[in-house]
């Protein structure tokens, strides 16, 4: 047996050393440096980034109730933000959000940024800023698997159909379709059941809503893209985007380039097709940057 000479394991060692620490270098130095007053190098001092996002809305923030993982869009955009920052996707705090509270945890400071289907409205730009949108969601409506009578927006005309109470639906479907008969429910379980039992034709809402129905209940349900207008003329969306705290212009405008990056490499494609792709395969295409 060959003898190993002390002299050449400290050798080894060094060598292994030497290209540890050149690929930490190497690795370091993907990471953008930020001015010490900005949100990125304070999230970067801090070694991780706390994103508010929701824990139980399916294909966008859903905590896997087997795994405990969380799982969707939101949640994979956030993980990629992180990375981007701090060179490690795993370098993230979840902290739970729902409709209710995103403005206050952003106020707060609770949260840096929040991602949970979060649209601008006038009333919420007020108190925070948005950076985006990440997805369009315009108004689609999902029926019983097999059924074929609803194929365009005037086909809602002489049907019966669902919208939750203070949806954008509540008015868009008297807009766009006048003589469709409404049922007006609480809450989307409610709705859920009575297309279930065939108590209404159809449920119309915001597809996002609707593709995270479909993803729980496989085989049941069918989308169909009725796209309504809004009182403009135009497609009526939720513009889902990232919020953040008011007037944090260096925050609001790295998250903006952020967003044109991965639009553009082919990284945002990746999230959509893993998440939101697995019930709606196909051609999907970034949205534009409004805000």
């Amino acid at each position: 047996m060959k003898l190993i000479k002390r002299s050449q394991i400290f050798a080894s060692v060094a060598i292994v050393t030497a290209l540890v620490l050149g690929l930490g270098d190497c690795y370091a130095a993907a990471v953008k440096a930020y001015p010490a007053d900005t949100a990125m190098a304070k999230i970067q001092k801090r070694g991780k980034i706390i994103v508010g996002v929701k824990y139980d809305f399916p294909l966008f923030g859903l905590k896997n109730p087997v795994t405990g993982d969380l799982e969707g869009m939101d949640i994979e955009l956030a993980r990629g933000i992180a990375e981007d920052l701090t060179g490690s996707a795993k370098n993230i705090e979840f902290v739970e959000v729902n409709s209710g509270n995103r403005e206050v945890f952003l106020q707060q400071h609770k949260v840096d940024i929040v991602i949970a289907t979060y649209p601008p409205n006038p009333a919420r730009e007020k108190a925070v800023d948005f950076a985006g949108p990440y997805i369009m969601s315009p108004i689609g409506t999902m029926v019983n698997k097999g059924d074929n009578t609803i194929k365009k927006v005037s086909d809602l005309n002489g049907k019966n159909i669902c919208v939750t109470k203070g949806s954008g639906s509540e008015t868009y479907v008297p807009l766009n379709a006048p003589k469709a008969k409404l049922t007006v429910f609480g809450t989307m379980t409610q709705c859920m059941e009575a297309l279930e039992e065939k108590r209404v034709d159809g449920i119309t809402t915001t597809q996002s809503l609707l593709l995270g129905q479909m993803s729980q209940n496989p085989g049941k349900f069918q989308l169909i893209p009725t796209e309504l207008l809004n009182k403009t003329g135009k497609v009526a969306s939720d513009n889902d985007s990232i919020g953040l705290p008011k007037g944090d212009k260096a925050l609001h405008d790295y998250l903006d380039a952020y967003l044109k990056k991965i639009f553009a490499n082919g990284e945002w494609k990746k999230m959509y097709d893993s998440t939101n792709g697995t019930v709606s395969p196909g051609a999907a295409t970034p949205p534009p940057i409004l805000y």
